[in-house]
C-alpha cells in the first residue's frame, strides 16, 4: 500500500468514526425519550354551550387526582389541598431507575408548597420557597425571579435533587415502593390549584445525566422567553379577543406561534355566510376589523388556521354582539389588575359572563411586568386566564405600569394607534382612554392633556367616563407616604392638572386600578369634598394583582373600602348610572347611584 494509499484509507476510517459518533450522539433534550410528560394549562373556557375548543380542562391535573389523602407529613405540617397519581407503573426504588421533571412558575406572594412521594415514602417537600429533604431544608432559588426548572432522579435507592441544573441534594431512601403521587398545599392561595404552578411535568423511566439536566433546562428558558406554551405544537400565543370599533364594526384580535393560511367566517346566522382571508399584522399576530354590521346586533364568527405542515386550528363558533344606537342603555364590567392569577381573573370573566355585559373596561395591569423582555406575561399568563371571556365580550384596555412601556400593549392593541390612548363611543357614553404612565403629557399643554381637553369639548355623550390606570386619589397605606410612620400625599399629585380639566368639562366618572383594593370617594371638587357636585373616583384594582392595605384612619374623601379580590358592573341609562361591585364569591360590597346632570362648568 502506498504511502497516499495509506493516508486514504486513514481519512476514510477517521470519516467513518466520525459518522458513526455523530450518529450515537444525539443532543442531551433528546437522549433520553419521555415516557409521559404534560403541559398545564389550565382553561376550562365558559360554561354550557358557551364551550369552545379553544378552551381545553384536559389541560390540567384534574384527571389525574384521588381521594385518598396520605397521612399529614412530618415534613410538611400543612392542610393537604389535592393529591394526584402520576400514571405510572408501581415502583421499587431499590431497582429503579426514573427521573421526574417540573417547570415552575410561581407568580404570587403567598407561601404554598407541594410534596413527592413514592408509595407513602416522601422523596421531596416544598414549602414557603423552602425544599424540605430528609436531613435538611434549602432556600429555594428562582431562575428570573419566577421560574424554577426542578429533577428528581431516582437510581439504585438514590434521590438526587437538580434545581437549574445544579444539583443541591443526594440521599438514600432504605425502601420506598408504590405509585408515584403529588400532594398540594396551597390553603394559602385557596383559588390555585397546582397545575397553575407546575406548567410542565415530565416522567422518564431512567435518571438524567448532569448534562442531560442543564440541557432540559436551557430548553424551557428558550420556551418561556418565546412566549410558547406547548414547543413544537400549533397553538394560540392569544386566542382571539374583540375591540369594539363602533356600533357597525368589531375588530378580532389572535395571534398564534407561527406562520400559517387563516380565514375568519361570520354571520347572522349558521352557517356562516361570509369568509375572509386573513394576513399578519407584525409576525404572527392578525387583526380583523369586520365592518358594515347591524348595530346592535348578534353575530356568529370562527377561525381556522393551517400551517406548512398541514396542521390544523379551529375556534369553533364563537359570538359576539354589536354596539348599539347611542340611544340604549348599555350594562359593563369593569376590572382591574389581572397581574399574575390567572384562576382568578378565570373565575371573575365566568361571572362577567354570566352577566352578559356588553363590553368590559380594563383599567390597566393586564401584566405585572409584560414589558418588552417578558412576554410569557402575556402568552401564558394574561391570555389564558382572560381570553374565554373577550373572545365573547369585547374589552377596552387601558395601560398600566406593568405594560408601561407599551411594547406589547401596542402590539396587542392596534386600536392605541401607538400612542396607547384613544376614546371609544358605546352606547350613551363615551369612554376616554388615557395612558398614565407619562403624568407630565397629561399635564396642562401636555399633548395628551391637549387631546382630551380637545375630545371632551367635542363629546356630546350623557356620561363622559375617564379611565386610567394610576391614582389621583388613594387611601392606600403606603404607596404615597407611609402612613403607619408619618404622612401621605392620599394619591398621585402630578395628575392635578388633569382632575382640573375634567372638573371644568363636566365629567362626573372617574375609573382607576392600581392600587389592589376597592374605594369609592365622595364626589371631590377642587381637591375638596363637596356632595353637591364634583367628581365620583371609582378604585377597582382586584382582578388578580397581589392584595394591598388601606392607612389606618379613614381619609376624608374615602366613602367605601373594601380588601380582596374584585369586579364591578355598570348600568348605564341617560338618567342614572349604577355601579355594583362584587367579592370574588359574587357578593355585593358596593351599590352607587348617580343622577344625570346637564354639565355644570361654573366654579
Amino acid at each position: 500500500m502506498t504511502r497516499f494509499e495509506t493516508k486514504l484509507y486513514a481519512m476514510k476510517r477517521f470519516f467513518i468514526l466520525h459518522l458513526i459518533l455523530t450518529l450515537f450522539t444525539i443532543s442531551p433534550s433528546k437522549s433520553q425519550q419521555v415516557a409521559w410528560e404534560k403541559w398545564f394549562w389550565p382553561n376550562p373556557g365558559l360554561p354550557r354551550n358557551a364551550q369552545s375548543p379553544l378552551f381545553q380542562d384536559s389541560l390540567s391535573l384534574r384527571s389525574l387526582e384521588i381521594k385518598q389523602p396520605l397521612p399529614v407529613s412530618p415534613r410538611i405540617n400543612q392542610r393537604l389541598s389535592a393529591q394526584y397519581q402520576l400514571p405510572t407503573d408501581s415502583i421499587d426504588a431499590k431497582s429503579a431507575s426514573l427521573s421526574l421533571e417540573f417547570w415552575l412558575l410561581q407568580h404570587i406572594n403567598q407561601p404554598i408548597g407541594f410534596e413527592v412521594f413514592l408509595g407513602k415514602t416522601s422523596l421531596l417537600g416544598h414549602w414557603n420557597e423552602k425544599w424540605h429533604l430528609k436531613t435538611q431544608e434549602v432556600q429555594q432559588q428562582f431562575w428570573e425571579e419566577y421560574f424554577t426548572h426542578l429533577v428528581l432522579t431516582l437510581e439504585n435507592g438514590t434521590v438526587t435533587v437538580w434545581e437549574n441544573g445544579k444539583k443541591i441534594s443526594q440521599e438514600s431512601i432504605s425502601s420506598a415502593s408504590g405509585k408515584l403521587l403529588l400532594q398540594s398545599y396551597l390553603q394559602e392561595e385557596p383559588q390555585m390549584k397546582l397545575d397553575h404552578w407546575v406548567k410542565h411535568l415530565s416522567y422518564f423511566d431512567k435518571a438524567l445525566s448532569e448534562k442531560q439536566i442543564q440541557q432540559r433546562f436551557e430548553d424551557h428558558q428558550h420556551w418561556k422567553n418565546g412566549g410558547l406554551r406547548f414547543p413544537n405544537t400549533f397553538h394560540f400565543l392569544a386566542e382571539p379577543y374583540l375591540f369594539p370599533l363602533d356600533n357597525t364594526g368589531m375588530q378580532i384580535t389572535f395571534e398564534l406561534d407561527r406562520q400559517a393560511q387563516v380565514s375568519l367566517s361570520y354571520g347572522m346566522t349558521l352557517p356562516l355566510s361570509n369568509s375572509i382571508e386573513l394576513q399578519a399584522k407584525k409576525e404572527n399576530l392578525y387583526s380583523a376589523q369586520i365592518q358594515d354590521l347591524q348595530p346592535g346586533t348578534a353575530y356568529f364568527y370562527q377561525l381556522s388556521a393551517k400551517d406548512s405542515a398541514g396542521k390544523i386550528l379551529n375556534t369553533g363558533t364563537l359570538t359576539f354582539r354589536t354596539a348599539p344606537l347611542a340611544s340604549q342603555p348599555i350594562v359593563f364590567g369593569v376590572v382591574s389588575d389581572t397581574e399574575a392569577r390567572p384562576q382568578i381573573n378565570e373565575k371573575i370573566g365566568s361571572l362577567l359572563w354570566d352577566e352578559r355585559v356588553d363590553f368590559t373596561i380594563h383599567l390597566g395591569d393586564l401584566t405585572d411586568g409584560g414589558q418588552k423582555k417578558q412576554k410569557w406575561q402575556w402568552s401564558q399568563e394574561f391570555f389564558p386566564g382572560s381570553s374565554a371571556l373577550y373572545s365573547r365580550i369585547p374589552n377596552l384596555p387601558v395601560p398600566g405600569n406593568g405594560e408601561g412601556d407599551l411594547h406589547w400593549f401596542n402590539y396587542y392593541h392596534p386600536q392605541s394607534e401607538e400612542k396607547g390612548y384613544y376614546k371609544v363611543n358605546y352606547g350613551l357614553g363615551d369612554f376616554f382612554i388615557l395612558d398614565s404612565n407619562q403624568p407630565k403629557d397629561l399635564q396642562e399643554g401636555g399633548s395628551q392633556y391637549l387631546w382630551l381637553q380637545n375630545a371632551l369639548q367635542k363629546s356630546n355623550a350623557p356620561w363622559k367616563i375617564v379611565l386610567m390606570h394610576h391614582a389621583p386619589y388613594s387611601a392606600d397605606e403606603d404607596d404615597y407616604g407611609n402612613t403607619w410612620k408619618g404622612t401621605s400625599t392620599y394619591g398621585d399629585r402630578r395628575f392635578q392638572d388633569l382632575v382640573g380639566l375634567l372638573e371644568k368639562e363636566g365629567v362626573k366618572v372617574f375609573f382607576f386600578g392600581h392600587l389592589h383594593t376597592y374605594m369609592r370617594t365622595f364626589p371631590i371638587w377642587e381637591d375638596q369634598v363637596k356632595t353637591s357636585k364634583g367628581i365620583t373616583y371609582f378604585q377597582l384594582g382586584g382582578m388578580g394583582g397581589n392584595l394591598e392595605d388601606f392607612a389606618p384612619n379613614r381619609v376624608p374623601f374615602s366613602a367605601k373600602t373594601y380588601r380582596g379580590h374584585h369586579y364591578g358592573t355598570v348600568t348605564l341609562t341617560k338618567e342614572v348610572f349604577e355601579l355594583r361591585t362584587y367579592t370574588l364569591d359574587g357578593n355585593l360590597i358596593d351599590y352607587h347611584q348617580l343622577q344625570y346632570q346637564a354639565p355644570d362648568k361654573t366654579p
